[in-house]
């Protein structure tokens, strides 16, 4: 079906509208980024598209601008169609651009729907094979699926072709440290931080991979480093006491542990965990409910620290506040109380998680 477009009265000034238009314009913004002109280059062996284009473009001078109102949503599978209909292969777009490629598979990302993304991806690797982004959302993709020899093959392509892709360091990192090949995960998280001192999460997994292969000395650079910017993070202290302990430094391991005591958990509502935990193997109850209770009352989304109130009110033998948390815990977070049970099994007896309701 054609809709003519009549401008004015005179009959001669007109456009046709059929069923294809609104895909140029799909095809302008998602491979051209708006450029008309870069397009037209290649649809020249395609005369009727051509003229079409050039429609549009006069269109737009003479009308209104054409955006994302005229077609909106995208999708993928009717750009294919339409590209196949005319044998337009990836390798015959030489004047498009990969950009809007990208954001449309990070669209389809986001909405779970990873193999048109991932078809997406492949598509913008054939148009520009240099494109950086798409190997290593490509990667990551398979890193979920868990073909980790593939993921890791192609987030190095993608720091080959951009060295600053400094997600791909880290992804790459947590495949070798799931493979337990710490030594290798260890390569890449270095590279990470030199290139992106500021990703506190990387100390950690960083410091962690070197005490698997039994580095402790590096572990202790690595978050006595990190302390340099972030002196009073409780979990990099206790961690850093857990390692000195290591290393045999016990007197180094009690001045990291008395830093913990002395500090105020709301600066660090990270660590509060941390913290607590501190003081209760210290017996200091009181302090770790008083505390706790005030941050809980002045935050509400902080309910997962009730664990840590279970604990201390077991500990002053307040059984039934120990058991209604613990039952709240079950049934609004169940899973949350489960990942927990480490904590638990750190602090309490047998008999006192039986008490409370944990078995």
């Amino acid at each position: 079906m054609v809709i003519r477009l009549i401008l004015g009265s005179k009959s001669d000034m007109y456009f046709d509208i059929d069923e294809e238009t609104p895909m140029l314009v799909i095809l302008r913004d998602l491979f051209y980024s708006g450029d008309w002109r870069n397009m037209k280059k290649d649809f020249e062996d395609i005369q009727h598209l051509y003229d079409q284009i050039q429609m549009l473009e006069a269109l737009e001078e003479r009308i209104a601008s054409l955006n994302e109102i005229v077609y909106e949503p995208i999708v993928w599978t009717e750009v294919v169609e339409f590209l196949e209909k005319y044998d337009l292969t990836p390798e015959k777009l030489l004047h498009a651009t990969a950009d809007g490629l990208y954001e449309l598979a990070v669209e389809y990302s986001d909405k779970n729907l990873n193999e048109v993304a991932k078809d997406i991806l492949r598509f913008i690797m054939r148009l520009d094979k240099n494109y950086a982004p798409a190997y290593e959302l490509y990667g990551s993709f398979l890193l979920e699926e868990g073909d980790i020899e593939g993921a890791i093959k192609y987030l190095n392509r993608s720091i080959e072709l951009d060295p600053w892709l400094i997600q791909s360091y880290s992804i790459i990192g947590e495949a070798y440290y799931n493979m337990g090949k710490y030594d290798k995960a260890v390569e890449y998280w270095e590279k990470e931080i030199k290139l992106s001192p500021s990703n506190t999460f990387t100390y950690f997994m960083l410091a962690d991979a070197y005490t698997k292969i039994n580095e402790i000395q590096k572990a202790i650079e690595v978050l006595e480093n990190f302390r340099k910017t972030s002196e009073n993070n409780i979990i990099a202290l206790y961690e850093l006491s857990e390692l000195y302990a290591k290393a045999g430094n016990d007197g180094k391991a009690r001045e990291y542990e008395s830093l913990i005591l002395e500090m105020d958990p709301k600066s660090d509502p990270n660590g509060v965990e941390i913290w607590a935990k501190v003081h209760l193997k210290k017996g200091n109850y009181e302090k770790v409910i008083q505390t706790v209770e005030t941050i809980i009352n002045a935050n509400p989304d902080a309910r997962h620290l009730n664990l840590i109130l279970a604990v201390a009110y077991i500990k002053m033998n307040q059984i039934e506040k120990a058991r209604r948390i613990v039952d709240e815990l079950k049934s609004d977070n169940f899973w949350y109380l489960y990942g927990k049970r480490e904590f638990f099994d750190e602090l309490l007896t047998q008999s006192e998680k039986e008490l409370c309701g944990i078995k």
